[in-house]
């Protein structure tokens, strides 16, 4: 590793070093206990205590204290002063030095992997954090790892770890704001993750490594040398972004948002703890694939989701309705980018899509929030109100660079179709309702009467040739354009009352039948009763 700080080992010692004999034999002097497992190779060689790559300095004093030459011990004294002031600078205490042993046995930590300790995202330590931060983890759908730094540390907050947040502010130090299209510095993303950096606790982090005991030595130390350096590299990220903010008004205005934004999560949102450990735990359970994590989800979600959108005016739906020959274009192609916008809705949907991930009604939430940020944590919160914000760049040649914020982590997709009518009539068989719409007869005007004259109006393709037709009466006609059946999933009959309208989305499971979405009471209604679980007023 390189980056260190020249290490001021007096004068004496490199004479030493160059009038000793190499060969001479070790002495006999008991090492510390935290040597045991050690088996170094070898003489040591003091010159590498000047090296400028920590890595290399704190091998060499662990190889001293453990395998000690003649002339080791002549400079005992010294050496131990400044071993345990590069430990402070690294955090450790004495017991740590353990971890650099194991280090070594990892082939300097060429053999070591960052591994889970436990699939279980409730139960993640300190270390697991930082490796579902920065190396992600396996997706429910197979094509992992799954890896969004800015959702899962909004995973990870309500428990966030110092060491995971290293692993977050580590992600966010990577943005460069070179760009094959853009000049411009990734300002969204340094707006994201500063107040991370402002609370970042190194200290913490150093003493949370040493508690985790689910990992071992080598992967702490591979974590000391990481942030070795961190300081520097955080005041010139410091610099970076005093420049930026000079560059363009617009990157100013991003930082003041973020941090307002951040207090309002903390003193709203993010003091539903029921909420946010309910998402955990379904999102915990879709990760691992563990049945026994998904147990009961059903029920659970589905009230957090009733209860979010029941505190949705129903005068946000006014006017949304399907439309009879677009199912494209019906009431969920618009409802759905509001419920996007709406937090706690927007949070509540995630463990229910995550619960049931091939129902109609999770492919409609999916497909309103699977490509948005969200509002799963403060980080995503900032994000999207960023995101929501009309910001002009002075400079007409440049663009504004955004982070990565798809997060379809359920499925390939959703679908924003849906379609519906009044309920004429429901016959229940097995787990289907069969509704029977109300018949929809439509009048038009058409021509009933008409002749052929002799001109000549066009010459089709085949040769054939077509004139001109005159209509000489038209009358009022009537078109019965009754749908079909609809197929629904009989949880959903107590709502389908004769007389009442209902839009309804189609599920991956047929054999399921149809969800409903939306019941008006009346088919003059323009405003719905009930919307994905709640009543609505």
């Amino acid at each position: 590793m390189s980056g260190g700080r020249r290490f001021p080992v007096k004068q004496h010692i490199a004479i030493a070093i160059a009038l000793g004999a190499l060969g001479a034999a070790r002495t006999a002097a008991a090492a510390p206990s935290w040597c045991k497992d050690a088996a170094f190779d070898g003489d040591v060689d003091l010159k590498d205590l000047t090296d400028k790559d920590p890595e290399k300095v704190i091998i060499t004093f662990a190889h001293a204290a453990c395998a000690p030459t003649p002339e080791v011990e002549t400079h005992k004294a010294e050496i131990e002063q400044n071993r345990a002031a590069w430990g402070k600078r690294l955090g450790m205490v004495e017991s740590d030095w353990g971890d650099v042993v194991a280090y070594v046995n990892a082939n300097e930590g060429r053999n070591t992997r960052l591994n889970l300790s436990t699939k279980d995202a409730t139960k993640f330590t300190p270390i697991d954090q930082f490796i579902a931060i920065t190396e992600g983890f396996p997706r429910p759908d197979g094509y992992g790892p799954y890896k969004e730094p800015i959702y899962v540390t909004d995973m990870c907050d309500a428990q966030l770890s110092e060491v995971g947040r290293y692993g977050y502010i580590k992600e966010c130090l990577r943005s460069d704001s070179a760009s094959v299209t853009s000049n411009a510095p990734p300002a969204a993303e340094w707006a994201v993750c500063q107040g991370d950096m402002e609370k970042f606790d190194l200290a913490k982090f150093q003493s949370e490594l040493r508690a985790d005991t689910g990992h071992t030595g080598d992967v702490k130390m591979v974590l000391r040398f990481q942030t070795f350096s961190l300081k520097s590299a955080l005041k010139e990220h410091a610099a970076a972004v005093e420049k930026a903010k000079g560059v363009d008004p617009v990157y100013a205005k991003m930082f003041e948002i973020a941090s307002k934004t951040r207090g309002e999560w903390a003193a709203g949102l993010g003091t539903n703890s029921e909420l946010i450990g309910l998402a955990l735990k379904v999102e915990a359970a879709s990760f691992a694939g563990s049945r026994r994590l998904f147990e009961g989800c059903e029920e659970t979600t589905a009230a957090a989701l009733a209860t979010a959108v029941a505190k949705v005016p129903a005068s946000t739906w006014k006017g949304m309705k399907d439309v009879r020959f677009d199912p494209f274009g019906g009431f969920t192609a618009s409802a759905g980018p509001v419920l996007a916008t709406i937090p706690e809705v927007s949070l509540a949907a995630i463990p229910y899509v995550l619960c049931r991930p091939t129902t109609g009604t999770s492919g409609f939430l999916l497909n309103a929030i699977g490509a948005t940020p969200g509002f799963r944590g403060p980080r995503t919160t900032v994000l999207s109100r960023l995101l929501l914000e009309k910001f002009q760049l002075d400079d007409v040649n440049e663009r504004l660079l955004w982070p990565d914020s798809d997060r379809n982590w359920s499925r390939s997709g959703g679908s924003n179709m849906s379609s519906g009518g009044v309920v004429a009539k429901v016959t229940i068989e097995g787990d289907i309702a069969t509704v029977q719409l109300e018949r929809l007869l439509v009048k038009t005007e058409e021509c009933t009467q008409r002749h052929s004259t002799n001109r000549l109006a066009r010459i089709r393709a085949d040769g054939t040739l077509e004139y001109e037709q005159i209509c000489d009466k038209t009358e009022m006609v009537t078109h019965d354009e009754q749908w079909a059946d609809f197929k629904i999933n009989k949880a959903y009959a107590p709502l389908l009352k004769k007389g009442v309208k209902f839009s309804a989305v189609n599920s991956d499971d047929p054999k399921r039948g149809m969800d409903v979405v939306a019941i008006w009471p009346n088919k003059s209604a323009v405003t719905p009763s009930w919307l994905l679980g709640a009543a609505v007023k």
